[in-house]
Formats: C-alpha cells, sequence, structure tokens
C-alpha cells in the first residue's frame, strides 16, 4: 500500500520577524518538522534568512519582491479607491472617518506596489506572522500580504501567529487568518472578544514555543529544545501528556509522600517525575535509592511515575505543565517564571498566590485540585504548533469553515 501523502505546510517569514525572535523562528519551525507529520517549506523575501534553513527535512524558498514603477495618475487613482472603499467606515464612537487618518500619514506619496512571484508549491496551510507594532518592515509588510493573497485565490487555510503582542487594537492583520497561535491567554481572549476568532480556532501555545516567538534569549530553554526529544524517550512520556514535577528533598519525606497520595485522585492520567539530587546521599544510600524505597507504593499507583537523577538539572522541569513542592527552592522560584502553575505544599503555612503562577497551599488535597483545576482550565488551551496545524488541516480536508472563507 502507497504511503499517504503528507500536508504541505507552509511556513513565511519576513525580515522584521526574523530580526524580531533573534533568528529563534528557525527553531520553531524545526520543531514542527521533527514531528514528521507534514511536509515543512518556508518562504521568505529575504536570501540570508533563506540561508539559514539549512535543514535536511526543510525546503527554503526565496521569493524576493521587485518594486513596480506607478505614474502620478495611477496614485490619484489608488487614492480615490481607498476613499470609496472606506469612506463610511469610522472609528469606533467617533465621527472620525478612516479614510482621513490614512490621507494624514500622506496615503497618496507613499503608495508602494510590490511583486512577489507566484508559489511554486500548493500548501495545504500557511503560517503566517500577524504585524503589529514591532514587527514590522515595509520588505515584510509586501511580502506578507502577497503570501495572504496568494493563500486566499487558492483556498488555503492561514494559521496567525503572534510575534508582537495584541491588545493594541491593530486588528487588519488578524482578521485575515483562520486560526491563531498565541502567546498568552490575554491575547486569545482580545481575538475573541474582538470578534476576530471563536475560542475554538484560537490556541495558547505552550511557553516554550512561546519563547521562540520572543525577543529575549534563554540559555536553559534552548538547552532543553536540543534535549528534549531524547528526555522524552528515556523518560517514556509521550507528547501531549500532562506532566506533574516534584522536585524531591530528604527533609520533606513524608510531605512528598502525602503529595504522591494525592495525585491518585486525579480523574485523568498524569506523568509524575519525582527529581533528585545524584549528588545527595543519606545513610550510604543516593536520594534516588532512598526515594524508589520510601514511596515505592505511591509511584506504583500512579498511572506513569519516574524517579529522575539524569541529565541536566533543569530539562526535566521544563518538560512540565506544573511543579507540585514541598518546599520553596531553585525550581519553584525558576518553574512560575517560565508558566508553569507551581504549587509549594509546605505544611502549617499560608494559602496565598504569590503571582501569577506560584501558590502557597499546605493542604495536600487541596494542593492538588489546585493542581487538577489549572490541568484542566488552563493547560489544555496550550498546544504546540504542530497539534494547531494538524486541527486546521483536518478541518480543511473536511470542508468546515469559517464565513465561507473556504470549504470542500
Amino acid at each position: 500500500m502507497a504511503e499517504a501523502k503528507k500536508p504541505r505546510v507552509l511556513f513565511a517569514v519576513g525580515d522584521a520577524d526574523w530580526k524580531y525572535t533573534r533568528g529563534k523562528f528557525e527553531k520553531l519551525v524545526s520543531r514542527v518538522a521533527a514531528e514528521e507529520r507534514f511536509d515543512i517549506y518556508v518562504v521568505t523575501h529575504d536570501p540570508e534568512i533563506c540561508d539559514a534553513f539549512n535543514l535536511p527535512n526543510v525546503e527554503a524558498i526565496c521569493l524576493p519582491g521587485t518594486p513596480m514603477p506607478l505614474a502620478p495618475e495611477h496614485n490619484v487613482s489608488m487614492t480615490e479607491l481607498m476613499i470609496k472603499l472606506t469612506r463610511d467606515v469610522m472609528f469606533p464612537d467617533s465621527r472620525l472617518h478612516l479614510w482621513k487618518v490614512i490621507a494624514m500619514d500622506d496615503y497618496l506619496g507613499s503608495v508602494q506596489v510590490v511583486s512577489h512571484p507566484e508559489l511554486p508549491i500548493r500548501p495545504d496551510l500557511l503560517v503566517c506572522p500577524m504585524m503589529g507594532v514591532d514587527n514590522n518592515s515595509s520588505a515584510t509588510a509586501h511580502f506578507y500580504s502577497a503570501m495572504f493573497l496568494q493563500a486566499r485565490k487558492a483556498g488555503m487555510p492561514i494559521v496567525g501567529l503572534e510575534i508582537s503582542l495584541l491588545g493594541n487594537k491593530q486588528t487588519l492583520a488578524a482578521s485575515l487568518a483562520d486560526a491563531y497561535a498565541v502567546k498568552t491567554e490575554f491575547s486569545g481572549s482580545f481575538l475573541v472578544s474582538e470578534e476576530l476568532g471563536i475560542a475554538e480556532r484560537v490556541s495558547v501555545l505552550t511557553p516554550e514555543e512561546a519563547y521562540l516567538l520572543t525577543c529575549r534569549n534563554d540559555v536553559h530553554l534552548d538547552d532543553f529544545f536540543e534535549q528534549e526529544k531524547s528526555l522524552r524517550e528515556r523518560l517514556s512520556i509521550a507528547s501531549g501528556r500532562p506532566v506533574v514535577f516534584i522536585p524531591h528533598h530528604v527533609a520533606f519525606v513524608y510531605e512528598v509522600r502525602e503529595l504522591l497520595r494525592g495525585l491518585r485522585a486525579l480523574p485523568f492520567p498524569v506523568s509524575v517525575i519525582v527529581r533528585t539530587d545524584p549528588n545527595i546521599a543519606r545513610q550510604g544510600l543516593k536520594e534516588r535509592d532512598i526515594a524508589e524505597r520510601v514511596y515505592c507504593d505511591e509511584l506504583a499507583a500512579l498511572p506513569h511515575a519516574v524517579v529522575d537523577d539524569q541529565g541536566g538539572w533543569l530539562w526535566s522541569l521544563l518538560l512540565a505543565d506544573v511543579v507540585l513542592a514541598p518546599a520553596h527552592t531553585v525550581f519553584t522560584e525558576l518553574a512560575s517564571t517560565y508558566g508553569k502553575l507551581t504549587v509549594v505544599c509546605q505544611g502549617w503555612g499560608e494559602t496565598a498566590w504569590v503571582n501569577d503562577h506560584l501558590y502557597i497551599e499546605p493542604h495536600p488535597v487541596r494542593a492538588v485540585h489546585a493542581v487538577q483545576s489549572w490541568l484542566e482550565h488552563q493547560a489544555i488551551r496550550r498546544k504546540s504548533l504542530g497539534q494547531i496545524i494538524s486541527a486546521e488541516v483536518s478541518r480543511h480536508a473536511s470542508g468546515i469553515s469559517i464565513g465561507g472563507v473556504y470549504e470542500s
């Protein structure tokens, strides 16, 4: 039997977004390509970006733009058309016409037309950044416009990527997409409240992939991306399954046992990682040996649990969705900054939110309830870009559309 044809996914990347992400956009594309579910293509207007995608499983296409000369009468005609098409459009809660604002920005003298060649392939889906305040350039704007136009003519769905944060009323670029991959819950709510997308088509990326769409650099995350695949294989953790990370400490054996017992009440399977320090020993036993012996029954009662003391000390934490700890440690402080729900269950303590992701709860049962609520209502909305693309390809193949944009 012939092997099923993989969907073709095309990533568009302009020079503005390449600079904004400091080249990390390449790692995001590489992660999707590594899933081996799609044939991945990258299209750009910049030859240097094209050269950067020198990957065996990604085909890069360079389509530089060519400015088209315009006669004065062309500028006048296009200005008149702009006014005609927007003459009834006014800013909300005002009497200010949109065309007057555009005219004040010297529309007549700034009209540019740039021609980009047609795509040499016919993709099944386009992934394209949404333009914002801090991720735009003239070359990128013309390039993305050409890609959006070609995608619409071909009837292919478009997934819009959030680079510069949304929420500033810049809705034009966002309105061109069918589905969205955003970096924050706020941005997702913004798209839904502005009626640019429906909740089912707006997904929040995992914190790790959201990082690849930011301007910051993090050596810990960069190392993690290099190790994630082998780490999942070593710990037998499938992609998509929730992961609870417990930083162990020999002074809190009773507390860790109570947390492990509490996790049995979760109504869905999770993977639990108990992280021990390979350099700590008590009475001739390594901390890992202590954990495996003391929590033998509790670990066996869970769907999947491992005791880990190998590899980089931070890698398994970055793999997790939730950190459940018996005390404040370097793990809990770092985890909350990486967008992990971090619950510190310290007996005789207070109940309080320290920040958006760090919660203190002294009772193990209530601590596990907090974990369950987070996984059900927050983590479930976080998806990898590969999952988002796969869902859109399936919708398009089945003929589902938004507003008649595409139908089978």
